[in-house]
């Protein structure tokens, strides 16, 4: 691929929250539609994946965000892989608005899974030249670890029963729904009054309609200026599906 490929959107007032810009849950929403239409435009579709039983799997997200983009706002989201080792790649994106104002840049890293096995499987060199090129990565995402969180930091714990309008194509619940629960348990006055400045996820196992999980939410204060959330997704029997980070600044 000699350039990044790009998606134009446009930002509808059911992308935005009540702050009146776009959601962070939409931010990832529309940063994981870019990646599938890149696959699609290059013959890796839907149809094929199922056909040959393989599928892409997002582990990790490190979002920076500066601005958010508001209603009726149109955004270009670029998005381009670098290569690594041939079981897992790392997908970058930048988002402008029309006059190349950069919103938000990212880096996530996925595997390739046969989904028969549930294993990862390697991907081809054919694949490596048509979701890669030479674009320097925006930032690096080192290792995507998360900080941890302390018991002591817990502010609440809320049980969720997993809704069939969460589920995807292969009855998993969606990624952008972890995003989306770790959202709606942050405190309002962080919420209305800070913006998130990073985002990040990882990944670790899959639930389905009607599972049960539980959503830990912990606070930690960087100074007056700064707060950090902390959102585990567990299992019934405690184990962890994702966790969410988020470091916040008070608006101006």
């Amino acid at each position: 691929m000699e350039k990044p490929f790009e998606d134009v959107f446009y930002v509808h007032s059911h992308d935005t929250d009540m702050n009146a810009v776009m959601s962070i849950q939409n931010i990832v929403k529309y940063y994981m539609e870019t990646a599938i239409d890149h696959s699609e435009s290059v013959g890796y579709t839907f149809e094929w994946l199922a056909k040959e039983q393989r599928g892409w799997v997002v582990l990790n997200w490190f979002i920076k965000m500066y601005e958010y983009p508001k209603f009726t706002d149109n955004i270009k989201i670029s998005t381009w892989a670098k290569k690594g080792n041939s079981l897992q790649a790392t997908r970058y994106f930048t988002m402008e608005d029309e006059n190349g104002k950069v919103y938000s840049e990212a880096a996530s890293r996925w595997a390739f899974l046969d989904l028969a096995k549930r294993h990862p499987t390697r991907f081809t060199e054919e694949m490596y030249e048509v979701y890669t090129c030479d674009k320097e990565a925006p930032f690096d995402p080192g290792n995507f670890a998360l900080p941890k969180e302390k018991e002591e930091m817990l502010i609440s714990e809320k049980n969720i029963e997993i809704r069939r309008s969460e589920t995807d194509t292969n009855g998993h619940v969606n990624n952008v729904c972890y995003v989306q629960w770790a959202c709606d348990n942050i405190p309002d006055d962080i919420y209305a009054g800070y913006m998130a400045e990073e985002i990040r996820v990882l990944y670790r196992k899959e639930c389905r309609y009607g599972d049960n999980v539980t959503v830990k939410t912990y606070i930690t204060d960087y100074d007056d200026n700064k707060k950090q959330t902390i959102s585990s997704v567990n299992d019934v029997n405690g184990k962890p599906l994702c966790k969410i980070a988020l470091v916040w600044h008070r608006k101006n």
